[in-house]
């Protein structure tokens, strides 16, 4: 056999190799993490055939469905990275290398340069809202807490790549430099996320977030935890269950929240990425006979580092977590249920807690509430 019968007889092999594995995967493929929106290949009508448009439909699909797709998008990452310190500008959440392995998400890089900020007016009518809903739900017997989580980028700007940073829109206030004032005007009840992890740095305290997560680690989510449940002890007048420190366990094995961002970067060798991780080993101090709320929280993924300090320490009687006001998150029951806005039992659950937490993360103030704030003050409003 010549070479160039052994070459073609290879090239062959290779392309039905990669037909199999497109139809049939019968070898195992890396998986790629992120949300990604899969494209159905769909019977063409003589138009679409025409017009280009199955054709088209027919390139994305592939480009979706290839054989050993995951396995070679990590390969092109891991040349990125190790070459040119970078990540693939393709992923639709856009993860930036910062220095000392510090990661961050484009978005929250917007922010920090102050780039699409809500309008004041916008700031002015959510604060309006929230002291309406406030005031309502206290006639309620029902206590209202607005939680502000911090962005990675307020918190260590320091890491940030300096080719990222535009300097000269660093003058101008951000987005929680402009609703704070508008929050303590109309006498919100709120805890500052962001205030106290400032405080918390300036006082040396290490990992309030993981280099290689977009959200506040579980070390820095206890500082806020138990900030909160003094709040909510105040707010109450009763006296709840708090939480205390045994130690701080160290590792370099993070949980998953706390790698999010690296394993969004889709390369070979995401331990790479990892650094040191700091994890509070807690304890519930006061239990015995201290109230348990009923409780209500309306907010994003930053909560996920919230709840199991509660959880683990006995603080509520019941939890329903409202996760973007789409999915019900029920504590101790475990479950997860869409959230059918219409079937929503507003005067018989809702209104008869003992409190309701809305958490925002800074970036995002205009979006607060996610609709529950509206919703809420119409059915109180029947």
């Amino acid at each position: 056999m010549n070479g160039k019968k052994a070459f073609i007889i290879a090239a062959n092999l290779v392309i039905a190799i990669f037909v199999i594995q497109t139809h049939l995967k019968p070898f195992p493929d890396m998986v790629l993490k992120g949300a990604e929106q899969k494209i159905p290949l769909q019977m063409p009508t003589g138009a679409d055939l025409f017009s280009g448009k199955f054709q088209a439909a027919v390139d994305q699909w592939l480009k979706q469905h290839v054989g050993f797709r995951g396995f070679f998008i990590k390969c092109d990452n891991q040349v990125n990275y190790s070459l040119f310190s970078e990540f693939s500008r393709n992923n639709p959440r856009k993860v930036v290398l910062g220095k000392d392995k510090y990661l961050y998400e484009q978005p929250y890089i917007d922010y920090y340069n102050r780039i699409n900020q809500a309008k004041p007016e916008a700031l002015e009518a959510k604060a309006v809202s929230l002291k309406l809903l406030q005031e309502k739900l206290l006639k309620k017997n029902v206590r209202l807490l607005l939680l502000i989580t911090s962005s990675k980028t307020s918190i260590y700007p320091e890491f940030l790549p300096d080719r990222f940073i535009l300097r000269d829109n660093l003058g101008k206030n951000d987005e929680y430099q402009n609703f704070l004032p508008v929050l303590r005007k109309h006498g919100i009840n709120h805890i500052d996320g962001r205030e106290l992890l400032l405080q918390k740095k300036a006082a040396s305290e290490p990992n309030l977030y993981p280099t290689s997560g977009s959200h506040w680690s579980l070390y820095g989510s206890y500082f806020f935890t138990t900030a909160l449940v003094d709040r909510i002890e105040r707010l109450l007048g009763k006296r709840v269950t708090h939480i205390g420190c045994k130690k701080v366990a160290r590792t370099r094995e993070p949980l998953e929240l706390d790698s999010d961002i690296a394993r969004l970067g889709n390369i070979l060798f995401t331990r790479s990425l990892f650094t040191e991780y700091l994890y509070p080993e807690t304890y519930p101090v006061g239990g015995a006979g201290s109230y348990k709320p009923s409780m209500l929280m309306v907010g994003t993924s930053f909560c996920w580092n919230i709840i199991p300090h509660l959880e683990k320490n006995g603080f509520f009687s019941r939890l329903n977590f409202y996760y973007y006001f789409n999915t019900d998150h029920s504590f101790p029951a475990g479950r997860h249920d869409p959230i059918d806005k219409a079937r929503v039992d507003w005067k018989g659950d809702i209104f008869k807690r003992d409190i309701i937490l809305i958490e925002i993360n800074e970036i995002a103030f205009n979006e607060t509430g996610f609709g529950f704030i509206e919703e809420a003050l119409r059915e109180l409003d029947k």
